[in-house]
């Protein structure tokens, strides 16, 4: 038995259209979604990777900063260690009352000690260690373990050049002093009298020590050294690396 479809083509025609026209219009929304939700994810892992960027730029930046901060402290540290070893070393060995009544003492009868400057500075030498040029050229010299160079500057007054050679002769007798040099000697006039204004730098020597001084007892240098024994402990508690 066959069928006889009834149906007009032109309305079988625009029903297959109308179902094409859905289902693409259907497809389009799926793909617009797709797009947009595909859209919406990327700008979201954006935004997450920026904030993860931004962040470890922060901890970058920080970190940078702690360590600026940490090498500043170390050179501020090693300065302020560099300056209280050199202030330890010299407060062990000769302390400065010690060597200013030393000072005192040498001047003669008619002088007088106007100012005292004592200053230390680092002194490196340095040793080689190749005989040849090549091997000099290919390890250059090492520096030997410094010292430090103390220097003491003495201004007086006194009547004549003569007391003048007095104190740098007494003072040269000193066995804490390596060199003695005049710097000037000239005339002055100090309250209404004339006298003689005279300038002395010391250089005490690199191995100077009181407490290696042969001194005899019951005299007043003797008197000094002990006393200047007595206050080294306290000088050597200084900072410690």
């Amino acid at each position: 038995m066959s069928l006889i479809n009834m149906l007009p083509d032109d309305y079988v025609h625009r029903q297959k259209q109308r179902r094409m026209t859905r289902l693409c219009i259907l497809l389009l929304v799926i793909v617009v979604l797709g797009v947009a939700g595909a859209a919406l994810v990327s700008q979201r892992n954006y935004r997450i990777t920026r904030q993860v960027s931004e962040d470890v730029n922060a901890s970058y930046q920080e970190a940078n900063r702690l360590i600026q901060q940490m090498q500043e402290l170390e050179g501020s540290r090693g300065q302020m260690l560099e300056k209280a070893k050199l202030t330890a070393g010299l407060l062990e060995r000769v302390p400065r009352s010690f060597l200013l009544a030393t000072l005192t003492e040498a001047m003669p009868e008619g002088c007088s000690l106007a100012t005292f400057e004592l200053t230390s500075k680092k002194k490196t030498t340095l040793v080689i260690t190749k005989d040849t040029k090549e091997q000099m050229a290919k390890q250059p010299p090492k520096p030997a373990e410094s010292a430090n160079d103390v220097t003491v500057t003495v201004t007086g007054l006194a009547g004549t050049d003569v007391e003048v050679a007095r104190f740098i002769a007494a003072v040269a007798k000193c066995e804490l002093v390596d060199t003695v040099d005049l710097v000037y000697s000239e005339q002055k006039k100090f309250q209404d009298q004339v006298v003689r204004e005279f300038q002395v730098v010391l250089t005490l020597k690199s191995d100077a020590d009181v407490r290696k001084l042969p001194l005899a007892a019951n005299t007043p240098q003797a008197d000094r050294l002990a006393k200047a024994a007595a206050e080294m402990p306290a000088a050597t508690a200084g900072p410690q690396e």
